[in-house]
């Protein structure tokens, strides 16, 4: 008899908290633990702007992730609807493979401003929500500043 737990659905989604979409490529075996730990630092972070937040997490929705990728998304609710979804992350045509997947800092912002969390609701919270090391963000940065 055939082990049903492997095709076992994933539990339905709650229709009024966040989801985390994430596409990783199925040959790279660390990917879905990579993702994992994303969705968990993500949620951590996100709680520190609003505390009652449930980031819900979907790996593979569509069960054929491309080859290479590493993609993420965001929606306010749940939706099948690919154009409703932030794309806050995407990993294809980066190299090395280790700068396919995202540090947490490097979607936080995106996110917020997707879920529409105000950066200023962290309050007295020491988030860098920013990874000011990416010399592309620093040169954004430094346009914002001129405005």
């Amino acid at each position: 008899m055939a082990n049903l737990s492997l095709n076992k659905a994933p539990p339905p989604l709650n229709p009024h908290h966040p989801v985390l979409y994430i596409e990783c490529c199925r040959a790279h075996t660390d990917y879905r633990r990579r993702a994992s730990e994303l969705h968990a630092s993500l949620e951590e972070a996100l709680r520190a702007l609003q505390p009652d937040l449930q980031l819900q997490l979907r790996i593979n929705e569509n069960n054929m992730p491309r080859l290479g990728a590493f993609e993420v998304a965001i929606a306010p609710t749940p939706t099948d609807d690919h154009r409703m979804r932030k794309v806050l992350w995407t990993g294809l045509q980066r190299v090395p493979v280790s700068a396919k997947v995202p540090h947490v800092d490097d979607i936080i912002a995106p996110a917020c401003m997707a879920l529409k969390l105000r950066h200023s609701q962290a309050g007295s919270s020491n988030i860098d929500l920013v990874r000011t090391s990416d010399g592309d963000i620093k040169k954004i940065l430094q346009r914002r500043s001129l405005q």
